[in-house]
């Protein structure tokens, strides 16, 4: 992939969820489609708008995994079959901060993701619990305060930093690379931020 980083993740304007992640030259890295209506997440990954050659695929695993989300394992496979790795969520934890492990395909944790701000979570749900004005309090929350993630390394130093950008709509995500890692970590990274952004979305 060898992506020129701040890379951006955006969700269109679309009756589906979509979204182009795009790296710092503008080039588009992938463009990926959620699919609607189903009790197990299902992500696939394109070159493309146009969805004529997929690359990924990614699944919750678990009949109810989707629903469960505080203990879903969705797993990355490429477009031949064989695995990437999978996104990990951390249990409990989740519930109120987002937490999760990013595992290599052989299920040995490659990276942790941490929420930089997991206060903000317990803030928005007592906001949103107040009938009416809640709502209203919550959306200009949303837009004044946005949460970071940081991923870290098995030794437990920064690598990447995923920015949820200001916005009503909750669209936008920027990813920097904080120091240079492996480049067959990349994919990895790249797929596991993606389910990230999708899980996280509507929180902050």
């Amino acid at each position: 992939m060898n992506p020129q980083f701040p890379l951006s993740i955006e969700f269109r304007f679309s009756l589906f969820t979509e979204l182009r992640v795009t790296d710092a030259s503008g080039r588009l890295l992938a463009f990926v489609k959620e699919k609607t209506f189903s009790i197990r997440d299902e992500v696939r990954v394109y070159t493309d708008e146009s969805r004529q050659v997929q690359t990924h695929g990614m699944r919750a695993q678990g009949l109810m995994a989707g629903m469960l989300d505080w203990r879903a394992r969705r797993v990355i496979v490429r477009a031949d079959g064989t695995e990437v790795g999978s996104l990990q969520a951390q249990g409990m934890r989740t519930l109120w901060a987002a937490g999760y492990d990013l595992l290599g395909p052989g299920g040995q944790t490659r990276f942790t993701i941490r929420d930089d701000q997991p206060w903000m979570s317990l803030v928005e749900a007592g906001i949103g619990a107040v009938p009416f004005v809640g709502d209203l309090v919550a959306m200009g929350f949303d837009y004044l305060v946005n949460p970071t993630y940081t991923v870290l390394d098995p030794a437990g130093a920064p690598a990447y930093r995923v920015h949820k950008k200001r916005s009503l709509l909750s669209r936008r995500f920027t990813v920097e690379e904080l120091r240079p890692t492996t480049p067959g970590d990349d994919e990895l990274v790249l797929l596991g931020l993606v389910q990230l952004v999708l899980r996280e979305r509507e929180r902050g």
